[in-house]
């Protein structure tokens, strides 16, 4: 049965209604606000065949239609509109863009955070991926009488801060000569590069400090290891239950669960951008193999962070969404990001790193 003007007409009368209120989508409506100048007798006509194709659901008997996964699939490819957004939008965009630089993984934080807050959608941002990611400065920092941060940063512009707790204080210039130590045998390095005769070496040339040191090197490999690993924000994880699709307890805790669970999450989106598709991609309900999504689409572009770094933003929300609109949205960050950490990152660390007020993470005691 082929698919002409018409039906492709009513197919999207059907799936925006849908989008707009969340509701089956019945003929006289379509017959009383679209140009379209058919019966509703004819528009039933139509709608039947477009259910035979498999391009709708009728929920129950006398019920309007609503789109399936593959309506969607086909309004999204072959109907949608490119969504012009306001100036007043793109304003709040570039202004939630262009703030002071700092670190990589907040810079991408806020902006899903500001993403989440426009789209009213569940946001994700994963940080670049970084191939031959070297060791650029490790510098510890006393903090107070028994607190030292370690402060790993590598070639690209990342930075992770780590707590060390000691049972009793060190010195200025013991601090000094184990931060000469670190850099001189550890910087301009891979991660995966250092053996063991690195660390016996270090440990040997700091003399009487070499617990501290342990503790230290323990807490460097850590610091490394979460740079290497593409950590994934989600920001507005409760706008999903401002959706009528989610009054269902069970799919409540469902899709909530996968937003807690980082790890899975980052599996998931790991997988789908291994595809390596250029520009925005979308996976539409049963697109998506992960069994909580479902009932769900993802919708994601890259952005670039500087050479051999590559990121990925993007929203999860329920199959019935403005795809236009999260599109243009997408879009526009992935854009935004690329040119502003791709300029920002070129110098390497970003200015300003002021370690006592920086969000820290937990440490050990030595």
């Amino acid at each position: 049965m082929a698919l002409d003007d018409r039906k492709k007409e009513i197919l999207r009368a059907i799936v925006e209604g849908y989008i707009k209120n969340a509701e089956p989508v019945g003929s006289r409506s379509i017959a009383k606000n679209t140009d379209l100048n058919l019966s509703a007798a004819t528009i039933r006509n139509e709608m039947g065949d477009l259910e035979e194709m498999g391009l709708l659901i009728q929920p129950h008997t006398s019920a309007g239609r609503v789109p399936s996964s593959m309506g969607f699939r086909f309004y999204v490819d072959s109907l949608m509109q490119k969504y012009r957004m306001t100036a007043a939008e793109i304003e709040n965009m570039r202004s939630a863009m262009f703030h002071k630089m700092r670190e990589l993984d907040k810079i991408v934080k806020d902006v899903s955070s500001v993403f989440s807050n426009i789209t009213s959608l569940p946001t994700f941002g994963m940080l670049p991926a970084v191939e031959y990611g070297t060791i650029k400065s490790i510098k510890l920092v006393s903090i107070d009488d028994r607190t030292l941060m370690v402060i790993v940063a590598d070639n690209c512009g990342l930075i992770k801060n780590k707590l060390l707790r000691l049972r009793e204080g060190v010195a200025e210039e013991a601090i000094e000569e184990m931060n000469r130590v670190l850099n001189e045998n550890l910087s301009g390095m891979v991660g995966s590069e250092i053996r063991l005769e690195n660390i016996i070496e270090i440990q040997k040339a700091v003399g009487e400090n070499i617990e501290i040191m342990s503790s230290v090197l323990k807490l460097v490999h850590e610091a490394i290891s979460e740079i290497d690993k593409r950590e994934v924000f989600m920001e507005g994880s409760s706008n999903i239950l401002r959706f009528p699709e989610y009054n269902d307890i069970e799919k409540i805790k469902e899709i909530i669960g996968l937003f807690d669970d980082k790890e899975q999450l980052n599996d998931i989106l790991r997988t789908l951008h291994t595809d390596n598709k250029a520009g925005v991609q979308i996976y539409i309900g049963d697109e998506n193999k992960a069994p909580q999504l479902k009932n769900n689409s993802i919708i994601f572009s890259t952005y670039n962070a500087g050479p051999n770094m590559t990121g990925v933003i993007g929203v999860i929300g329920p199959v019935r969404m403005n795809y236009a609109k999260v599109v243009s949205g997408v879009e526009f960050f992935s854009k935004q990001l690329s040119e502003m950490l791709s300029n920002g990152l070129e110098g390497g660390i970003p200015p300003g790193l002021n370690p006592k007020n920086e969000l820290q993470d937990k440490g050990e005691e030595s």
